[in-house]
């Protein structure tokens, strides 16, 4: 019964990294599945883990405000696969870097646009305050280095849109807190509470070439909170878990030239849903949607219809 509340408790902690699931940039950017790989699965014993996630983001929703608009002419789509690499160095410390490649396409009437490339690189650090069989509390921080590609541009070599490049040429931070409960209220039952933060700061030169300084640009700063339930099923062949909640974002409004760009930010309310299956003790496979509910735009945006992905984790136990 000890192992089976063991491997439990870190189902529930890996249910919980799909429960916040947002763009690595704006509302209609394809971005990395970044803030759903940013927790990191600790344990007692010093370990590498393997992480690989492929994730499908369809993009056509018309908001104006808070309306849903029916007579839009462009599709948009994006995907992305992300590698991620932890570094578990006891139960309490542990870090991470998160690799993605990000194809985005976009079309109208008349034309189509995509883009291919490797994405902005995040290193993150994590410290759990409180491990237990029954309880755990995390929190963890990171910077996302610029190093993914921002100079992409269509068939008639004009640059794109920086929601269509596949970094943002920014350093940017971030911070969490997660809060996981087993055994809540029924047995098998688990709860997961997260909070996340991104600042995103702003590059001051997109588009420079050699006869042009560029300008000014940056994303809106996110807030995004997530309550998830997840329960576990004990199988013979493994384990099982099944996971909903609900998740709040807001983003601010893009800078332009240092001022609020319009028809950015507002605030998006959706319903996670995910399914977990550890087959042995090393590898663990995950699948996850995301449904919108509300969202309460500034202006008028194109925004996420759905959000389909898949997770593969690998756990090696090392003397490193």
């Amino acid at each position: 019964m000890k192992s089976r509340i063991s491997i439990w408790i870190l189902l529930s902690v890996l249910c919980s990294l799909g429960c916040i699931e947002g763009t690595a940039q704006t509302c209609c950017s394809a971005g990395a599945q970044l803030s759903n790989m940013i927790t990191i699965n600790s344990g007692s014993n010093r370990s590498i883990a393997l992480n690989v996630g492929y994730e499908y983001k369809g993009i056509n929703l018309l908001i104006d405000n808070g309306e849903r608009l029916t007579n839009d002419p462009r599709s948009r789509y994006g995907q992305n696969v992300a590698f991620k690499l932890d570094y578990i160095l006891n139960e309490k410390w542990a870090l991470s870097t998160i690799i993605p490649i990000i194809h985005q396409s976009r079309s109208t009437t008349s034309i189509t646009e995509s883009t291919l490339g490797i994405g902005d690189v995040t290193v993150i650090g994590q410290y759990s305050l409180l491990t237990g069989k029954d309880m755990r509390i995390a929190i963890a921080g990171g910077v996302q280095l610029p190093l993914g590609i921002t100079s992409h541009r269509n068939a008639l070599q004009i640059l794109m849109s920086p929601d269509m490049q596949s970094g943002s040429g920014t350093y940017d931070f971030m911070s969490s807190i997660n809060f996981g409960k087993s055994h809540f209220l029924i047995p098998f039952l688990g709860l997961n509470l997260e909070v996340l933060y991104r600042n995103n700061t702003v590059n001051d030169s997109f588009g420079a070439t050699d006869t042009f300084n560029g300008r000014m640009f940056g994303f809106g700063d996110e807030v995004i909170t997530a309550a998830v339930l997840n329960y576990l099923w004990v199988l013979e062949s493994g384990f099982l878990s099944s996971d909903v909640g609900l998740k709040y974002r807001h983003a601010s409004a893009n800078i332009e030239n240092g001022v609020n760009a319009p028809n950015s930010g507002g605030h998006w309310l959706s319903l996670p849903l995910g399914l977990s299956l550890q087959s042995n003790e090393s590898t663990t496979t995950r699948i996850y949607s995301e449904i919108p509910l509300y969202q309460q735009l500034e202006g008028l945006q194109i925004t996420t219809s759905f959000t389909i992905g898949v997770q593969v984790r690998y756990l090696i136990n090392t003397s490193l």
